[in-house]
């Protein structure tokens, strides 16, 4: 695997520039650009930076399964506070959906 094709990919996805991808990880965009065209590799601080902007983490960056599409991050970000529910909230947040998906 490329690393800076798949980065490239995933950036497309969402729907992100290269621009806007450098200015939310805080690279350059010349940076971007030549990691995206495998002149230089991120640093895993780098690569993790760039999971989080594009809506994933790492292991989805490196997992060989490709249907999926990126969560957006309001999605992910939700997703990352339902973790955190205690059981009695989580059946409650689930009635919630169940209402609002009826609708």
């Amino acid at each position: 695997m490329e690393i800076g094709n798949r980065i490239r990919e995933l950036r497309q996805k969402v729907g992100l520039s290269g621009r806007a991808l450098a200015i939310k990880v805080g690279l350059d965009p010349s940076q971007i650009n030549k990691i995206e065209h495998n002149v230089n590799k991120p640093s895993l601080d780098a690569l993790e930076k760039i999971c989080t902007a594009l809506g994933i983490t790492l292991s989805e960056f490196f997992s060989d399964t490709q249907e999926q599409e990126p969560l957006p991050p309001e999605v992910r970000q939700i997703c990352e506070k339902v973790k955190q529910l205690p059981p009695d909230k989580l059946k409650v947040l689930n009635a919630v959906l169940d209402t609002w998906k009826g609708e």
